[in-house]
């Protein structure tokens, strides 16, 4: 027991040591709102506020079941081809249509895909000529006579010819990339003066024959048809009205869990569908610390392999307003198997140094010391087979002692370099009696990978790793039989299965835009 005590000491003393900070996402105050820039992520898409009249508010482009608008927004050139959004989605003419700046999307499901509508036709057809004539200095929509019972070839002949009035205005018609798809057929040609302009089915191109801001004496530009069309009120009010981010959806959208059926060992992924600060989570009476992306708040759920089964409370708040749902964990059948510790080793069997050991790894894995700092999925730390899997229930013997294999064993060689899993702080560093000697790596969010039984150590305390760097050698110090690399993960204090890290689904956490600690209370959060 004394070297119980000398090696717990000397870890304690480490790790009370103060760490540098390493982490990149900012944390920020309790109550700020999620995303704070003039646009941010949103889950399939982007949401805009540059065309939010300066209320916070904007509109989203997203894909999703009904539409694909955002994919079709980036293809056709994003921002500088069909500018930012100024409507929601909306249906016109029995179509679903997104309004933007210079044109507007109409959702095409026979091919999958978007069509540019014909945003000048329709507002002739709506009757807003005689507007745009007196106030924007459009010309009127005219019919071609010569257009009466021919093919659709020779109407595009016809209206093509209109171009030859203006060769300015035909160069730039024709520059245009896609010219048909992005702008239609000419419609017609007018001279307002110190202006001339010409009308298509989707669009308007100027040529200013003086100098203006925006222009200069000869310079062709493109009117924007879709602000056009939304300033004519060709569009319904609740389309253009911008949505506030930072007002949650209703009770039934607020809160996303990522998988409809968690097991024991697995970390939950939980999305409260809202950019409002002010928001706490809950899991079981526990609060989790929270980051911001794609304008929501994450946060990452950890349930031990032994963790009881059945429904669990989730509990979230936004300001005043409080959601309980309830979660069910399932059970997960885990393998056994029966270990022989030699004569050597068996003063290792005492429960009693396994607890001390134990509640002294759990001081460093319950903190969160800010946000992620990991950067895409994670790796295996061995290329080896797995010879004891996570959850295993082992018997050791002489005595029947009974344990959970709370990581992951894989086979390697003494000497055998061990990469770090992602990018992380070392925690800790240092000989523990019964894992022998240990790396702690802490990858920010309350996330931990931990090595044991290693060989010799590659890193210092404090010292941020790259994912792939050494950590340490693969060894068999501590209760272990032979040479093996031992890997566990923590997540919010619990055990978890480190093969769902591996998969993928929380590295877009580690580009996210900020984070909040966990909230004990409406006002004190947790410290770290």
């Amino acid at each position: 027991m004394r070297r119980v005590a000398a090696a717990l000491i000397l870890a304690l003393a480490l790790a009370a040591l103060p760490l540098p900070l390493a982490a990149e996402v900012p944390e920020v105050p309790f109550g700020t709102a999620c995303g704070f820039g003039a646009d941010f992520p949103i889950s399939g898409g982007q949401f805009f506020t540059q065309t939010g009249s300066d209320t916070g508010g904007g509109y989203p482009v997203r894909d999703d079941d009904a539409a694909k608008f955002w994919t079709a927004f980036q293809e056709l050139g994003g921002i500088q081809v069909v500018g930012y959004p100024v409507s929601h989605r909306f249906m016109l003419h029995g179509f679903l249509v997104q309004a933007f700046q210079k044109m507007v999307l109409q959702w095409d499901p026979s091919k999958n895909g978007v069509n540019v509508a014909n945003t000048m036709d329709v507002m002739n057809q709506e009757g807003h000529d005689d507007w745009l004539e007196s106030f924007r200095q459009v010309p009127r929509h005219a019919t071609l006579p010569e257009d009466a019972g021919v093919p659709f070839s020779q109407i595009m002949e016809n209206h093509l010819a209109l171009l030859d009035v203006n060769p300015a205005i035909r160069d730039a018609y024709f520059a245009v990339p896609s010219w048909l798809t992005r702008l239609g057929l000419p419609i017609a040609y007018g001279d307002f003066g110190s202006m001339v302009a010409m009308r298509t089915q989707r669009a308007v191109l100027q040529q200013w024959l003086i100098d203006v801001p925006w222009a200069r004496a000869g310079q062709v530009v493109f009117a924007n048809s879709g602000d056009l069309a939304k300033e004519a009120g060709l569009f319904p009010a609740e389309a253009t009205t911008p949505l506030d981010p930072h007002v949650p959806p209703a009770d039934a959208d607020l809160i996303t869990v990522d998988s409809e059926m968690p097991q024991q060992g697995d970390a939950i992924g939980v999305r409260v569908n809202t950019a409002a600060g002010g928001v706490t989570v809950r899991w079981n009476g526990q609060p989790a610390p929270l980051v911001c992306r794609d304008g929501a708040w994450h946060a990452v759920l950890g349930t031990a392999s032994t963790a009881m089964t059945g429904p669990q409370d989730l509990q979230v708040s936004v300001g005043e307003r409080m959601v309980d749902i309830s979660v069910e964990l399932a059970e997960r059948q885990y393998p056994s198997a029966e270990f022989h510790i030699p004569d050597s080793h068996e003063d290792l069997l005492d429960d009693a140094v396994a607890q001390e050991e134990r509640e002294f790894l759990h001081t460093i894995v319950l903190r969160v010391n800010g946000g992620p700092l990991w950067t895409g999925p994670f790796q295996h730390p061995s290329s080896g087979r797995v010879t004891s899997p996570y959850g295993e229930r082992r018997t050791l013997q002489p005595g029947s002692v009974m344990t959970v294999h709370e990581g992951i064993d894989y086979a390697a060689p003494t000497g055998a370099p061990i990469p770090a899993p992602n990018r992380g702080r070392v925690a800790f560093v240092g000989p523990l009696t019964i894992r022998g000697n240990t790396v702690v790596l802490d990858h920010g969010f309350g996330v931990f990978t931990l090595f044991y039984h290693l060989h010799d150590f590659s890193v210092s305390l404090g010292q941020v790793v790259e994912r792939g760097a050494t950590v340490g050698l693969v060894g068999s110090t501590g209760r272990s039989t032979g040479p093996h690399v031992h890997w566990e993960m923590y997540v919010g204090g619990a055990a978890v299965d480190p093969v769902r890290w591996i998969e993928g689904p929380f590295e877009m956490l580690g580009d996210a835009e900020s984070f909040v600690p966990a909230q004990v209370s409406d006002s004190a959060p947790v410290a770290g």
